[in-house]
């Protein structure tokens, strides 16, 4: 299995307008008094809404007719993973004869359309609510593109009804994770006993109401002919707009005015990675309702590009444009859904095209596809086999510093060229890459380089990146717990803007639980969400060392944590949040009742069975500890984790040489961390294999330089084998790295005048 579906399978939908009520709901239930429906909206707002109707938006949801199926139904039947499906129709109906939960074969019959281009899924009622999405899609693109045809939206996988990817799984459920962003005024109305849905909606498209708000008083006052300028009764209006300017000889126009945050607040919820942390309310603060994921492993590249589903906001949130107050409407209209401008005169916009629309800027012939701006500019990555999205941090190509694995606009078109070509033309262009600094600084964070960490906390500090960069490296901090790590987190939590201050606080994750109260308690009563319960997360393990006010003062807010947490109960991962909550809270039971709830959730959930297995570890349970260790190395044997895991609990019963094979694994596999090719080393030295220990911790200083637990072992192992003559290339590190350690300082007088 692939080690990063934990990273979720969101699915590729859009809106549409089909106003039906969802199978099992009251209808007299579904429309919140507040919300009018698109149909009152029309009235007054005409053009908007003949525009809207037009879009994809409008397709994509619908009831299934010969008209909305876009898909092969004349009893087609396609085998993936050596499972079977039918597609086909019986009065007018649609139907699926495939595998269903159990590995039994079952018919079901569709419900949905989910999607129009480039792709249409199809949904199904499984029973209890659950409306699932296949898994087998239908490519309809045009057939000279290579569509019309049904394929397998994991075809690397090994997909059995096992899998977390199988179709009737939590992955693919629509009511948890696709309706809050493709629906208006979604209730989802999980039971959790039960594990049953009764989602009801005021629409299933994303309508008028679910960008501006309910509109019942806004309708009220036009109709009363009350409504004023001052007072539209709703919950987002359309901002005033920065005006661009140009100034003479400026190829660039200039914002005047304001920068506003009402369309990421607006939009961005929708198109971002985040998790909810409260009941969501339109036009309210974005980083007040969500917890936005960082430029983070497995979804960017070091360098910021988009890797996994990302949907945007993350990306927009690096670029120079959103820093100069560009926003989504100067690009897209919101109603059609389509570009407010076509190919370059998009960017004409802002952009002089006598500068940059010119072979003299892109050095390519002019109308050929390298002429256009997106092209290096927004480099497309490939989502759900056939979705190609941009990237929108808008940044120049650097080549330079991108490493073989990871992509570039460059050697995207010249595939038969590589990265040093590319960077060996870039240096023939006037080309400023201006945030190369960052992306260095961001490497040595993910290798874990300790000899970076100035470098990491000067590159966080630069007042002139992105928060969102900057953020991500003050995250990262958390692994390199230092003076310097400390000073950068305490000025950055007086930071203005929410992201920096959420992740200064995460980055003291390493100090003591003393330190970190110390530090932390002020920002208690923070005025942002997102940070405030980031504070909770981090101080929920200090309660036992309060005195009684100070504990009052934070139990209210690890309760306020809990209930967000909650709020996405049907997910395994809020479950594991849950647990591990519990666990800092000292109340295994509670801890041990989450994680068994996530098995039930996805019986195949990694986190959950690793870390159930260690809370049976504690309690000395070493049967159920090996059971679900087991369950999860059959998973996932690729995750290093899992590896790691299972040869400890072979080293705890003194099987050592059964042991070696699995924390090599875990060691040396792409997700691997440095402690464990430190284990890895000093169980071969436990079994006598000393010189292989040594050879092993090479390896992991080329793989994670300058880590000190490595290199202090490799400098003990060549001792015990008298290896004395190459002490000092390690010794010469270790110096740097804490020059005034008793033990380092020893070495150095032993060894440095060989």
């Amino acid at each position: 299995m692939n080690k990063n579906y934990l990273y979720g399978l969101v699915l590729a939908c859009f809106f549409s307008t089909s106003f039906f009520n969802l199978l099992h709901a009251d209808p007299a239930s579904l429309t919140n008094a507040e919300f009018v429906g698109s149909g009152e909206c029309k009235s007054c707002h005409l053009d908007e809404y003949k525009s809207w109707q037009q879009s994809d938006h409008f397709k994509a949801m619908q009831e299934p007719t010969s008209e909305t199926v876009l898909a092969n139904f004349n009893n087609k039947t396609v085998e993936f993973h050596n499972i079977k499906s039918r597609f086909f129709k019986k009065d007018n109906d649609f139907f699926v004869e495939t595998i269903g939960k159990g590995g039994k074969p079952q018919r079901y019959k569709i419900k949905y359309t989910f999607g129009y281009h480039p792709l249409q899924q199809y949904l199904v009622d499984t029973g209890n609510g659950h409306i699932q999405a296949l898994n087998i899609a239908w490519d309809s693109r045009d057939k000279s593109e290579g569509g019309q045809k049904w394929y397998h939206l994991q075809p690397d996988e090994d997909i059995t009804p096992e899998h977390p990817f199988f179709w009737s799984g939590h992955f693919q459920n629509w009511n948890t994770r696709c309706a809050e962003c493709h629906s208006t005024n979604v209730v989802k109305n999980y039971n959790p006993k039960q594990m049953s849905y009764h989602t009801t909606f005021s629409e299933i498209n994303v309508a008028c109401e679910a960008c501006h708000g309910p509109a019942s008083e806004h309708v009220k006052l036009a109709k009363s002919d009350n409504l004023t300028k001052d007072n539209l009764a709703l919950a987002f209006t359309k901002p005033a707009k920065i005006n661009w300017t140009w100034k003479e000889g400026d190829p660039i126009a200039n914002p005047e005015g304001e920068p506003s945050t009402s369309h990421i607040d607006m939009c961005g919820g929708c198109h971002s990675r985040r998790m909810p942390l409260k009941e969501i309310k339109v036009g309210t603060d974005y980083h007040d309702q969500y917890r936005l994921e960082l430029l983070g492993e497995n979804l960017y590249f070091d360098d910021g590009q988009i890797q996994d589903e990302v949907f945007v906001l993350g990306s927009f949130l690096q670029s120079k444009m959103h820093q100069n107050g560009v926003t989504c409407q100067n690009c897209h209209n919101p109603h059609s859904g389509k570009l407010v401008a076509e190919g370059n005169s998009l960017c004409a916009q802002c952009h002089a095209p006598t500068t940059f629309d010119t072979p003299k800027h892109h050095k390519h012939p002019a109308d050929s596809s390298g002429a256009e701006c997106v092209s290096c500019h927004m480099p497309t990555r490939t989502y759900m086999g056939v979705d190609d999205r941009r990237d929108h941090s808008f940044k120049i190509p650097h080549p330079d510093i991108t490493q073989t694995d990871k992509p570039n606009a460059c050697t995207n078109c010249h595939q038969d060229k590589n990265n040093q070509w590319a960077a060996d033309e870039l240096q023939k262009w006037p080309v400023n890459i201006e945030q190369s600094k960052w992306v260095l600084a961001n490497q040595k964070a993910r290798s874990q380089d300790s000899l970076g960490v100035a470098k990491i906390a000067a590159s966080a500090s630069d007042a002139q990146l992105p928060a969102i960069m900057r953020a991500t490296l003050y995250q990262a901090l958390a692994n390199f717990p230092s003076q310097i790590s400390v000073q950068a987190a305490k000025l950055a939590l007086m930071d203005s803007n929410p992201l920096i201050r959420r992740s200064a606080v995460s980055s003291l994750a390493g100090l003591p639980a003393d330190m970190r109260w110390q530090i932390l308690e002020p920002m208690l009563n923070d005025q942002n969400t997102s940070v405030r319960f980031e504070v909770a997360a981090m101080l929920a393990d200090v309660l036992d060392g309060l005195s009684n006010s100070a504990r009052q003062k934070i139990s209210g807010l690890l309760d306020e944590y809990e209930t967000s947490i909650k709020l996405m109960e049907d997910s395994p991962s809020s479950q594991v949040s849950l647990a591990n909550l519990a666990m800092r809270r000292n109340q295994p039971k509670k801890a041990e009742q989450a994680y068994l709830t996530a098995l039930k959730l996805t019986p195949a959930y990694i986190p959950a069975l690793l870390n159930l297995a260690d809370l049976y570890r504690s309690q000395g349970n070493s049967v159920k500890e090996e059971k679900l260790l087991k369950e999860a190395l059959e998973i996932m044997p690729d995750s290093s984790a899992v590896q790691h895991s299972y040869g400890l609990l072979l080293i705890r019963s003194k099987q050592y040489n059964k042991a070696i094979p699995y924390l090599k694994e875990a060691a040396e596999l792409e997700d691997a961390q440095p402690r464990y090719a430190y284990v890895y080393a000093v169980a071969l030295d436990g079994v006598k294999q000393t010189a292989r220990a040594i050879e092993a911790l090479k390896a992991a200083d080329k793989r994670w330089p300058n880590q000190y637990e490595l290199l202090a072992t490799q400098i003990l192992f060549m001792e015990k084998l008298g290896l004395t003559n190459q002490i000092l290339r390690p010794l010469s590190k270790l110096s740097m790295i804490a020059p005034n350690a008793p033990q380092v300082q020893s070495w150095v007088q032993q060894y440095a005048r060989q």
